[in-house]
């Protein structure tokens, strides 16, 4: 079927077509002012010594240190995507995770690994309020977890927690942004609803 057969099937039902756009331009600020409102949140966590091991050795710039406190980050990151440890984040932070699933836990947090002494965490709350308590929760149970770890080294050179003050930020989503994609999935249903009244005629 060429172009012009397209155009002429959707002149013929264009009421039709507007109609289902208009709906679901509607449809789409309905839900942009009737959305729960949500605070995203960014912390960041920085990875430190709280001793020096001393040795007689060349230390090669501190080479293996850094190692060790890249592979150290790295556990953390894997403590965040674990869904035990989320599970105590939240209840940390006074909310019940008993009524969630391990995948809606696994999604709970993002954890990236920036470098080999910083993570940065990222993660959704309905409040400012609750948020501000998951970031705290987060660094007690990160810092508690490391504690055991620490417990088991012979060495005195022990990792630390720094954690810094939340970024606590509103979702919002611009209303041209909105209507943009409102209307891309409008005329997008709108053709498909037109081909098929056609079809079905």
């Amino acid at each position: 079927m060429e172009l012009k057969e397209y155009i002429r099937i959707i002149r013929k039902n264009i009421n039709v077509f507007l109609l289902v756009i208009a709906a679901a331009v509607a449809l789409g600020f309905a839900i942009m002012i009737f959305k729960p409102v949500s605070y995203t949140t960014s912390m960041l966590i920085d990875v430190t010594r709280s001793g020096t091991q001393e040795t007689a050795d060349y230390k090669f710039d501190d080479f293996y240190r850094i190692q060790a406190d890249e592979k150290f980050v790295q556990t953390v990151v894997q403590w965040i995507a674990n869904p035990g440890i989320e599970s105590d984040i939240l209840s940390g932070a006074g909310i019940t995770a008993n009524n969630l699933t391990l995948r809606q836990l696994s999604n709970s947090f993002h954890a990236q690994e920036l470098s080999s002494q910083a993570i940065s965490i990222t993660f959704s709350a309905p409040t400012r309020d609750q948020a501000q308590k998951i970031a705290a929760s987060i660094t007690n149970v990160i810092a508690k977890n490391t504690a055991s770890l620490n417990a088991d080294q012979k060495e005195g050179s022990w990792f630390e927690i720094v954690a810094h003050y939340p970024v606590v930020v509103q979702d919002k989503y611009g209303s041209l942004l909105v209507l943009f994609v409102s209307l891309v999935l409008g005329i997008f249903a709108a053709f498909w609803v037109v081909l098929t009244i056609h079809y079905l005629k």
